[in-house]
This record gives structure tokens, sequence and C-alpha cells, in this order.
């Protein structure tokens, strides 16, 4: 996902968070004047609430398996549940069309890039008839473009960028994070967790609130940035197109910058974004330095891949 406000549930998170810590850990008065209160570094307050996110965190969640069947009959079921709530509104959604074999062949581009391109052998595209700037992955290999986005890209090296950026949270591994997520949950207080030892269930407790009361991570976003950004450029595009993009994202409104703590934002800034990009522009030019790069403007609005 490139990018939306949080909605009503992720201040209702922050509120819970408020409110926790203020039955638990409200400062002594005296304490007060001197100390700064305990809400001003909410990651700091979520750390103390819940303990730090560490390796210990990752280890459990890494144990827990989600073969690639399993993800893509949760994925298909979920990106069903989704097409079908925007049909509902009224959108045509299709996975055929000039604008799906377009993106699909921009998905052939980056594809080989993958790491784990074994466990998503296809990919499924499908494109919304909308003036919304967004673009989707899910789980098991499903991806959803938006018309907006297409029309907001303006060249085919912004574009293919944020194709990258959805084909990294697959092949990082983020969605099945959160399938593990539930797994992990359902594990836990199930009859399974009742056997646990008393210190192994409250410690896997732990890692379990830290998952679910940090439902956004922004350095996932981070990363599927930079890989698009590195992908694109490595398939001869110019990536600082990709970041420009961002940049008239939120001058148009599509990426509203509210002012949240990261544990609650899913995405970063837009101006850190754009800058991050940048870097990794100038760190690719370092180390593999290329004179001519692909903008093309021309092939997104005929819809025509520019050849390798």
């Amino acid at each position: 996902m490139i990018g939306r406000p949080i909605g009503s549930g992720g201040f209702f998170v922050f509120q819970a968070f408020l409110f926790a810590a203020s039955a638990g850990h409200f400062p002594p008065t005296d304490a007060m004047a001197a100390d700064p209160p305990f809400w001003a570094d909410p990651r700091a307050m979520f750390e103390d609430l819940f303990g730090p996110e560490d390796e210990f965190d990752e280890q459990v969640l890494a144990e827990i398996e989600v073969s690639a069947r399993e993800e893509r009959q949760i994925g298909r079921r979920l990106v069903e549940a989704y097409l079908t709530d925007l049909r509902r509104q009224g959108l045509a959604v299709t996975s055929r069309g000039r604008e799906v074999n377009y993106l699909r062949q921009l998905v052939a581009r980056l594809h080989p890039m993958m790491e784990q391109r074994r466990r998503y052998p296809t990919i499924d595209i499908w494109f919304v008839d909308s003036e919304r700037c967004d673009a989707r992955s899910f789980p098991g290999g499903h991806l959803v473009f938006f018309r907006g986005l297409l029309d907001a890209a303006d060249n085919e090296a912004a574009l293919i960028g944020i194709v990258g950026h959805e084909l990294s949270h697959l092949d990082r591994g983020h969605h099945t994070r959160r399938i593990r997520r539930f797994k992990l949950t359902e594990r836990t207080f199930s009859g399974r967790g009742a056997l646990m030892p008393m210190e192994e269930f409250f410690a896997t407790g732990m890692v379990m609130m830290r998952a679910w009361m940090r439902p956004f991570r922004i350095e996932d976003e981070r990363q599927a940035d930079l890989d698009g950004a590195r992908w694109s450029y490595q398939a001869g595009y110019d990536c600082r197109e990709m970041a420009r993009l961002f940049l008239r994202l939120a001058q148009r409104g599509d990426l509203v910058d509210l002012p949240l703590p990261d544990f609650l934002r899913s995405h970063p800034p837009a101006t850190q974004r754009h800058q991050a990009i940048l870097q990794e522009y100038q760190r690719l030019q370092a180390e593999m330095p290329r004179n001519q790069l692909v903008i093309g403007q021309q092939n997104l609005r005929r819809r025509t891949v520019h050849p390798p």
C-alpha cells in the first residue's frame, strides 16, 4: 500500500495506550514538574508498557510456519472480500484488458529480482477504474492497482517503482508476519496454549501484545520503498521519479501527513520517503553508474512497456 491516512481504529488504539498508561504508570505528583509527561515520548511509553520488540519477538513469530499454499488461500479470500466491497461501491474491477496487461509486464520485469520468486511463481493483477490513487498487495501474490495511481505517476519509471514496492511486501514476508500473528494468538489462547509452562505463556503473550498493539510497521514501508527504487534502477529506470511521485501526491493531498508518532503510522511522511529514495539513488549510482536511465512518459500514456 503506497500510503493512506490512518483511520479511526488507529486513534482508538492510541487512546487505549493513554488510558492503560494513566491507569498503571502515572508519575507521582512531585515528579510531574521535573519530568516530562509520560506521553511526550510515545515510543518510550509503548516500550514501557509492553517491552521493546527484539530478536525474541522475531524468533517466536518466525517459528510459526505459513506454507505457500496456506498463504495463497488466505490471500485469495482477503482480496475477493476487498474487491467485492469495491464493486459494492459501484467501481469497475477487472483482471483483463489493456491496463492489466501493461501492469503484468511491469511485474514480469521485476519478478526475477525477488528472493522469494519461487514462492510466488504467479502474481495476480487487478485493476480498479477509480480516481483513487492507491495500490495494494495481498498475501499469496495478489496486487490491486487503481487508475488514479497510473494517472498520478506521470511516467513508467515512477509506476514501476510502486510496482516494486508492492512486490517487496511479498518478498520481505510482511504479509506472512501478520498471518503468523493470527496463528500465535490462536495457539496461545487455545488448548495448546494451556499446555505451555506459565513463564513461556506470559512471554509469548507479551510478544503477541507487542505485535497486535503495533499494527502498522513503518519500517516495512521504508524497506518496500528502497526495494522498489533499487529494483527499478537495476531494470534501467530512473528511481528519482518514484521519489518525485511521493511529493506530488502529498502536494495534491493524496498522502495526508497527520502529526502522529511513528508507532501509529502506517507509512513514513512523504518528504522522508522522497529523501530516502534520493539517497538510495546516490548509493546505486556510486555502486553501478548509469548515464542513461528510462523515464518513459510516453510508455505510460500508451501502456507499452519500454524495451529492456
